[in-house]
C-alpha cells in the first residue's frame, strides 16, 4: 500500500517546481516584440518568468500563469533603444546591471533620467516612455507590468513611422527639446517623475522584529503603488522566518546570495534552495517561509500582488 504521505509530499514538491523558475533553465527570447521585427537598432531580448508582459506570447508553456502582475527580465544590447510607447497600466523597470537612460515624453519633449543598478522607474498608466542603452555595458532589467493580461504597448514614435535618429530621441525634434531629469526642479514634469524615480542609494531599511531589513520600491515609502507593491528585502546570514499567508500571491526573485524558500501544506514541508535571478511564485492562500542558511547575507525583490501596505507580521522561526 503506497505511504500517503509520501504521496502528498511528492505532490506538493511538483506543485512547488511548477511555480520556480531557475534562472540557468530559461533562455532569452530575441524575438519577443514583434514591432521590432526588422529593425537592428531595436533588437533586446526578453526571459519570462510571470506572464508575458509587453509581449503577445501569453501561450509560453515556460511561464507562470500571472494574477496580478507579470515578471520578466529584459536584455537590452549596448547602442540598441525601445521606442516610445505607453501602457494602460503601470510598469517599473529595475536596473540588475549596467546603466539604463528613460525617456518620458511630454508633447515633443523629453524628460531623460539614467538608472544604475538596483534602482527602480515606475511608469505610470499613459505616459509614453522609451529606453535607451549608451553605456558600455548591456542591460539587464527586471519588468514587471501592473497587470496579468496588460494590453499591447501603444507606439508613440516608432522607427517604422519616423525618422530612426527623431525614434530613437523619443520624438524629441532636437537636443534642445531633451531635459535631463532633476529632482530639485520645479517643473511640474520633473516633479512628477520624482515621485516614481527610486535610487538605490537613498534606501533606508527598515528593520523588521524578524530579523531582515526592508527597503520599499513600490508602494510605502517607495513609488506609489498601483495594484502590486515590491520591497528589496536583506535576510542576514541565520535568519529565518516562520511560515505566514496571503489573500494574495508573492514573489521572491533572488538579486544576491542563495535563500532557502519552503511551503507548508497539510502537515507537510517541501524546500528548494534559490540562487541569483531564480525567482518562486508563492500562490494566494498557501502558507511560506524564507530563510538565509548560506554564509553570507542575501538580498530578494518580494513583490506582492496587492497594492496595500504590508499586512503579514513576520516571526522569526
Amino acid at each position: 500500500m503506497p505511504d500517503t504521505n509520501l504521496v502528498k509530499s511528492c505532490v506538493l514538491s511538483d506543485e512547488m517546481r511548477a511555480h520556480t523558475g531557475l534562472f540557468t533553465e530559461k533562455t532569452f527570447d530575441w524575438d519577443a516584440f514583434p514591432a521590432s521585427r526588422g529593425i537592428p537598432d531595436l533588437l533586446r531580448a526578453q526571459l519570462r518568468y510571470v506572464g508575458a508582459g509587453g509581449s503577445p506570447k501569453t501561450n509560453d508553456p515556460t511561464t507562470m500563469k500571472a494574477q496580478h502582475f507579470t515578471f520578466s527580465l529584459v536584455n537590452q544590447p549596448v547602442g540598441k533603444f525601445a521606442a516610445s510607447h505607453a501602457h494602460e497600466v503601470v510598469e517599473h523597470f529595475f536596473i540588475l546591471q549596467g546603466v539604463l537612460t528613460v525617456g518620458t515624453v511630454w508633447g515633443d519633449e523629453v524628460v531623460e533620467v539614467k538608472l544604475g543598478p538596483k534602482d527602480l522607474l515606475l511608469n505610470k498608466s499613459g505616459r509614453p516612455h522609451g529606453f535607451r542603452n549608451d553605456g558600455v555595458e548591456p542591460v539587464l532589467m527586471q519588468i514587471t507590468v501592473g497587470s496579468g493580461t496588460p494590453e499591447m504597448p501603444v507606439h508613440v514614435c516608432h522607427p517604422k513611422d519616423k525618422d530612426l535618429e527623431l525614434a530613437r530621441r523619443f520624438g524629441a525634434p532636437g537636443p534642445e527639446k531633451i531635459h535631463l531629469f532633476s529632482p530639485e526642479s520645479t517643473d511640474r514634469r520633473h516633479q512628477e517623475l520624482a515621485k516614481h524615480v527610486v535610487r538605490y542609494r537613498d534606501r533606508t531599511p527598515v528593520w523588521d522584529k524578524a530579523g531582515f531589513a526592508r527597503l520599499a520600491y513600490v508602494g510605502d515609502g517607495g513609488a506609489p503603488a498601483h495594484g502590486y507593491r515590491m520591497d528589496m528585502i536583506h535576510l542576514p546570514k541565520g535568519v529565518a522566518v516562520k511560515p505566514y499567508v496571503r489573500d494574495v500571491e508573492d514573489v521572491y526573485f533572488v538579486l544576491d546570495g542563495a535563500i532557502t524558500a519552503g511551503w507548508v501544506q497539510d502537515g507537510e514541508v517541501v524546500e528548494r534552495r534559490l540562487g541569483a535571478r531564480d525567482l518562486l511564485f508563492n500562490p494566494a492562500g498557501r502558507p511560506h517561509y524564507f530563510r538565509n542558511d548560506g554564509v553570507g547575507d542575501a538580498k530578494f525583490s518580494m513583490v506582492v500582488g496587492s497594492g496595500a501596505p504590508e499586512s503579514v507580521i513576520f516571526e522569526a522561526a
